[in-house]
């Protein structure tokens, strides 16, 4: 072969294609490991929302059960290992900062209670997601029955 044939035929030498893998696999691992800490914060945004629902279902469970009228704490957990636990507190509002009209009544035959509830993520020693609420229910007498 003459000297001219030789160079027509010149490609990439071993070096070029070793440089251009190295490149190409630095390129690669970037994006599998951007890829993996995205998967990583979406799994985190699923557990936190299904921890937003439970305490959401605790909460509306706790306020439609009209048996509860006294403080009191109750718990529980889900299938999936989430706990939860119920706080109902009574609730007194701070004193109004100036005078009241005198033709509101003295006392009004409502009262508050404050209910807390608390979420676990399995294996959380503490509260993870908290939610309070109010609810109004008929005040009692000390002979137990309604206001007259």
């Amino acid at each position: 072969m003459s000297e001219r044939s030789l160079k027509i035929q010149s490609g990439f030498t071993l070096l070029e294609v070793l440089v251009a893998l190295t490149i190409l696999a630095l390129g690669v691992s970037i994006v599998l490991s951007l890829i993996s800490g995205s998967l990583g914060n979406i799994r985190k945004v699923q557990l936190r929302t299904r921890l937003v629902e439970h305490a959401a279902s605790v909460m509306e469970t706790a306020l439609l059960n009209d048996s509860i009228l006294q403080p009191t704490s109750f718990a529980g957990d889900f299938l999936d290992g989430t706990r939860w636990s119920v706080r109902v507190d009574e609730f007194t509002p701070d004193a109004p900062p100036a005078p009241v009209s005198s033709t509101l009544p003295p006392k009004m035959p409502v009262r508050m209670l404050q209910y807390t509830v608390e979420m676990y993520q399995p294996g959380s020693g503490t509260s993870d997601y908290r939610l309070q609420t109010l609810k109004l229910v008929k005040a009692e007498d000390q002979a137990g029955g309604p206001p007259r």
